[in-house]
């Protein structure tokens, strides 16, 4: 809202200041009837326009200064920014590294998980009266088949790994 009401404002300062300068221009001419009376008129105010010249040329200044300040602290929240975001950018990294971590052991336990399922399922059809010889000694093979595996996975890791 109030960017409406700043950007409303140029304009009718610019309205004011050329309507003062009209009316000036109405009254000197209705109450100064002479021509050499109006140029001394005129003459009178040489030093207040030269006044209101400066005193604009420091208004300008002054703004220049401002934004060059306003400038300087934009490119040091710029730089901080950055730095802030190289920082978290690390942290994502270690992040991403830790659930790729957390995700290769969550695979190792549900592979392990997974033998030791089967390595239940190939002692029932062992212990199982109703199974035949022939049977009971592929469950028997397909077991110690598993449990290779098993040991295999296990001798490969490392300490590292196993938290």
């Amino acid at each position: 809202m109030e960017s409406t009401s700043k950007k409303d404002l140029l304009p009718k300062l610019i309205f004011l200041v050329v309507l003062i300068w009209a009316l000036s221009a109405v009254l000197i001419m209705v109450f100064l009837s002479n021509w050499s009376d109006r140029g001394t008129f005129g003459d009178l105010f040489g030093a207040v326009n030269a006044l209101f010249s400066a005193l604009a040329f420091a208004v300008l200044i002054y703004t220049i200064v401002l934004q060059r300040d306003e400038i300087k602290q934009n490119r040091e929240e710029i730089v901080l920014n950055r730095k802030e975001l190289a920082k978290g950018s690390k942290l994502q990294q270690k992040a991403q590294q830790v659930l790729i971590q957390q995700v290769e052991q969550m695979h190792l336990s549900a592979k392990m998980n997974a033998m030791r399922t089967l390595v239940d399922y190939y002692n029932n059809q062992i212990s199982n009266p109703k199974s035949t010889e022939e049977i009971i000694e592929k469950a028997k093979q397909k077991r110690k088949q598993i449990i290779i595996q098993i040991d295999e996975l296990i001798d490969g890791l490392n300490d590292s790994n196993v938290d």
